[in-house]
């Protein structure tokens, strides 16, 4: 199947044809696989990449009924599922560390690493500015977040996503404007509130 045709690809997966299941791997990996890898934050090796993929088809083979062509695109959908299982396998990994011998130790599900040196206060203001991010992309329309991340957080081409979408090049780069102005707007309005915050005690 040289071309990306969700709804074909949808229908083979429902009707349990492995062909379907072939034609996401081989269409999507490059993007599953970059996904995995940024979930997992360093954490893991190679093949926990791997078994992240292999996760996240599984999913799509095992719930094609669960998925909905009105609210996400196919890509989107495999995408999300691909995050839950790298964030699984996070969460696992972190559990596991090393003791004094070599020994596999369990560590509880809160506990924070301790870092090797204190972080700098670049490395503070850094993590500070990527929270902020993610809680005024939480803030958007879900389409306008969804054309977000597929960009510039998983680098899609706007091409691909044109494609995928059924749009226009001129059609989605005027989205993608307006998702840019939305979150820079809400990523001012919280610098406001952040300023106001610091300066209410010295107005008392």
């Amino acid at each position: 199947m040289p071309d990306w045709d969700e709804q074909a690809i949808h229908r083979q997966l429902l009707a349990r044809d492995p062909a379907g299941l072939d034609a996401l791997a081989e269409m999507r990996a490059h993007k599953l696989y970059r996904l995995a890898q940024l979930a997992l934050g360093g954490l893991g090796n190679e093949q926990d990449v791997e078994e992240v993929v292999s996760d996240a088809l599984a999913a799509a083979w095992a719930r094609a009924a669960e998925y909905d062509p009105e609210r996400s695109s196919l890509t989107s959908w495999v995408l999300m599922l691909a995050k839950y299982a790298a964030l699984n396998r996070r969460r696992a990994l972190r559990r596991r560390a090393l003791g004094p011998e070599g020994q596999a130790k369990i560590i509880p599900l809160g506990a924070e690493p301790e870092p090797a040196v204190p972080p700098s206060d670049a490395a503070v203001l850094a993590e500070e500015e990527r929270a902020r991010l993610h809680a005024a992309l939480r803030r958007l329309p879900p389409q306008e977040r969804e054309l977000l991340i597929r960009r510039y957080f998983f680098e899609e081409s706007p091409a691909d996503m044109a494609r995928d979408l059924g749009l226009t090049r001129g059609a989605l780069d005027t989205r993608l404007w307006r998702a840019r102005q939305n979150l820079r707007r809400l990523l001012s309005d919280e610098s406001e509130v952040r300023t106001h915050d610091r300066q209410a005690p010295h107005a008392r």
